[in-house]
């Protein structure tokens, strides 16, 4: 039986659009569209039922985010697929309407034609996918992508090891961006060493997710910036639509690259190449939480830290994930150290730090 999709969003062409992608699709079909959240929501009220909510966030009467207040006061329970644009404005209330309970989102393509429009289609029927419970989608094309060049940036002989040198790296994806306001937030005032979260997410949308975390932690968080040095107790957030790589300048001295090589497996930025630039620094130790999120970023990575570095991983347990791809890859590749909620994981990798 096909999945219901509803489609909200007061561009007549963007509701034909969307509709089109998730009608090409023969388990899902589009049961309804909707002009503004107001009209969905007399719908949802009225007993009609969807396995998949896909909203605009800027709408009159009713937008993205009022609608989503109201599906929380009301107490229905649907998966819901923010469809925003870059505009900055949109960019904070896309944020904002994860925070409230939306799975995922799906950049709207800036040009209606080519291969944005083509990435769209993917990106959109993926999201409908793992929200509607069906897998993940396999239509997407493969991509013959170039691997990314990496370069031993220290010498051996520079390579001076400096007794408390440690570096936190959190990996996540779907489900992301709510999830680090259960574990940014909870690192405590003075922490002594840096974090760099490489978030999936598209560019545009990492400087609101920055902000916001910012406003929530007693740390700094900070959107990464091309050859931003890193500082103790600083959060950098891997910048959307760019690869962050690491930099050793000198003995305990390290600068983030956010770069234009190509993307890995569709990612931009990819954990895997962030975590792979860490083989040639001179960290004593890595500490590393992967959470929700879909696929297996992040897993490559570890795998090849662990027979270089002294590395703890602590994974987020199923139960807590919305989507439970990256920490599954994790574990079942017998990688993870430790395995826990998402409440406790700023705990677990404290502890770690401090053995």
């Amino acid at each position: 039986m096909e999945k219901k999709v509803l489609v909200i969003d007061d561009s007549a062409l963007m509701r034909r659009v969307i509709s089109d992608i998730i009608n090409s699709d023969e388990q899902l079909t589009v049961a309804d569209t909707a002009m503004n959240g107001m009209m969905a929501l007399e719908k949802l009220l009225r007993g009609a039922r969807y396995d998949v909510i896909l909203v605009d966030i800027q709408m009159p009467k009713m937008n993205g985010v009022q609608f989503l207040k109201e599906l929380n006061k009301n107490q229905i329970r649907i998966p819901v697929i923010v469809v925003s644009s870059v505009a900055s404005k949109s960019a904070d209330e896309t944020i904002e309407a994860l925070e409230l309970g939306a799975m995922d989102f799906v950049k709207k393509p800036e040009n209606s034609m080519g291969s944005e429009r083509e990435e769209f289609h993917s990106k959109m029927l993926r999201a409908a996918y793992v929200a509607c419970g069906l897998g993940r989608y396999q239509g997407e094309k493969e991509k013959n992508e170039r691997p990314v060049e990496r370069t031993r940036i220290v010498p051996k002989s520079h390579r001076a090891v400096k007794k408390g040198e440690k570096l936190v790296v959190i990996a996540s994806s779907t489900g992301g961006p709510k999830a680090l306001q259960s574990v940014i937030p909870y690192f405590p005032a003075g922490f002594p060493y840096p974090v760099v979260v490489v978030q999936h997410m598209p560019a545009g949308f990492t400087g609101s997710l920055a902000k916001r975390l910012d406003e929530l932690s007693p740390l700094t968080v900070k959107e990464a910036e091309d050859g931003d040095i890193l500082r103790p107790g600083m959060v950098y957030i891997a910048r959307g639509g760019k690869q962050c790589e690491m930099i050793q300048k000198g003995p305990g001295q390290y600068q983030l690259s956010e770069n234009d090589k190509p993307p890995r497996g569709g990612l931009k930025p990819c954990a895997d190449i962030f975590l792979e630039s860490l083989v040639d620094t001179s960290f004593e130790e890595i500490h590393c939480a992967v959470l929700t999120g879909m696929g297996a970023d992040a897993m490559k990575g570890i795998e090849l830290l662990k027979r270089n570095k002294k590395m703890k991983v602590v994974a987020q347990n199923e139960a807590t994930c919305v989507v439970y791809g990256m920490p599954r890859a994790v574990v079942q590749a017998k990688l993870a150290d430790s395995v826990t909620a998402l409440e406790n994981v700023t705990g677990t990798l404290i502890k770690t730090i401090e053995e």
